[in-house]
């Protein structure tokens, strides 16, 4: 397959929020919508911890290529440490949802729109996180540093080949890794979100 668990890929290292944008533009734009990347970390998760995985779900693309292809996007996070939070009193939808996002428009809400609505709104991220995502960015790599990231996300995915579970007596610290990526990537996409500079999909 040409895909392998390496630590880290010098063409998915990231140099700026301008990259970095560039990077989510096309992992949640090109490739496929938000809840998509959230459903497949989850399946991950799901992986690690369960004894019999269903890996006809898992493989190929689930382990080897989309989550080969998630290590840009934590790469591009480390470039979007330091935008600004928002005040409560201005969020709206266009400040959670990227508003030229394929999947719907943010206009008078019909039914469907606002089923879009509910599976964009960030369901990880605390109040004060969607208000200013990149101070999670920053505890999330204050937590480990981005090579170390790197290593667990590809740990991971390693772990979720297994045919039994390695997660024993260190559940909980699994469990907050996981959480970790889901923050990050809802909060990778808030920030795309309010302050890309890339005008249309």
């Amino acid at each position: 397959m040409g895909n392998t668990f390496s630590t880290l890929k010098k063409e998915y290292t990231c140099t700026s929020p301008e990259k970095a944008h560039q990077v989510i533009k096309e992992l949640f734009g090109s490739i496929a919508p938000l809840p998509f990347w959230l459903s497949h970390v989850t399946m991950i998760q799901n992986a690690v911890f369960d004894t019999s995985p269903d890996y006809k779900i898992l493989f190929p693309d689930c382990i080897f290529y989309q989550g080969q292809l998630f290590l840009k996007l934590i790469y591009a996070s480390h470039q979007l440490r330091n935008f600004p939070p928002i005040s409560a009193s201005s969020l709206t939808w266009n400040q959670i949802i990227e508003s030229r996002d394929k999947e719907f428009s943010i206009e008078p809400a019909s039914d469907k729109c606002i089923f879009n609505l509910i599976d964009y709104a960030p369901k990880q991220l605390s109040h004060d996180e969607i208000l200013d995502p990149s101070s999670f960015l920053r505890k999330f790599f204050k937590r480990r540093k981005l090579k170390g990231w790197i290593k667990r996300w590809n740990s991971f995915r390693e772990m979720a080949t297994f045919s039994f579970s390695v997660v024993d007596g260190d559940e909980l610290e699994f469990l907050k890794d996981f959480t970790y990526f889901l923050k990050l990537t809802e909060a990778s996409y808030l920030i795309h979100a309010r302050y890309s500079p890339i005008q249309n999909y």
